[in-house]
């Protein structure tokens, strides 16, 4: 399948501010009756459980279905949920995603204290200290290709790649893309770390005002392609989970549209 990379779409900088941190009850499909023009996905409850669903299955093993998350969001019902460790996670995901939302990017920096945010937002299933970067090499990945075993996070790093990703002039997938990837890679926390990662480059295109997200597939063959491409990245640099990510995305997670790595 051929790819059209010259085919981009934006909207103008800027995303409306102060939008309530509850969803709409009833039917309403935004995040509020009176917020202004929906711009991106993640102002609608719809939109919003598309990515929480997924992030959760995939990364965490939620086993509560889409629609489940979304009357979830709408309501804050826990009995739709199937389980405590559920219901947990999607806490967790709610308030980390409220936090992405609710900045105010007229009076925050995109930087390493606002990525530590989202992190230290989820309480109850991430790191035993939220938000707190690690100080020893304690976390262990398995991938495909062998164990990765990141180093310790050097702070300075973190904190160019997030500049990077505010100052970056090209198509905003791309680069919430390559930003998932490095945060991704680095896994600076003790746990909840692609959460986190994920959540930040949705931030950076809320940031940026693109109608899109940036998400992950649920359903194979594409779930097992990504988690190949992310460990051939981990464990050798292998930097075509970057292109993938964006291009899959660009394409739209619904359509159930296949691209093969390396295509």
């Amino acid at each position: 399948m051929t790819i059209d990379r010259n085919h981009r779409s934006h909207l103008p900088a800027g995303m409306p501010k102060n939008v309530a941190g509850t969803f709409a009850k009833g039917d309403a499909n935004t995040v509020d009756d009176v917020t202004p023009p929906i711009t991106t996905p993640l102002r609608t409850v719809k939109g919003l459980a598309r990515l929480l669903y997924r992030m959760g299955r995939t990364f965490d093993g939620l086993n509560t279905s889409r629609l489940a998350t979304e009357e979830f969001l709408r309501t804050g019902n826990p009995d739709v949920i199937g389980s405590r460790d559920d219901y947990a996670l999607l806490c967790d995901l709610k308030d980390a995603s409220s936090y992405v939302l609710n900045t105010d990017w007229d009076t925050t920096r995109f930087d390493l204290d606002w990525f530590k945010g989202i992190n230290a937002a989820m309480t109850r299933t991430a790191a035993m200290l939220p938000g707190v970067l690690r100080d020893s090499e304690n976390v262990i990945v398995g991938t495909k290709y062998g164990t990765y075993t990141p180093t310790v996070p050097d702070p300075i790093i973190l904190d160019s790649w997030m500049e990077a990703g505010a100052s970056d002039k090209g198509d905003p997938l791309d680069a919430a893309s390559r930003l998932f990837a490095r945060l991704a890679k680095a896994q600076p926390f003790g746990d909840g770390n692609k959460r986190s990662a994920l959540l930040a480059a949705n931030g950076l295109l809320v940031r940026a005002g693109s109608p899109l997200m940036l998400t992950v597939p649920v359903e194979e063959p594409e779930r097992t392609g990504f988690n190949d491409l992310l460990g051939a990245w981990y464990m050798h640099d292998d930097d075509r989970i970057i292109v993938w990510l964006a291009d899959w995305n660009r394409m739209g997670p619904e359509t159930g549209t296949w691209i093969s790595p390396g295509a």
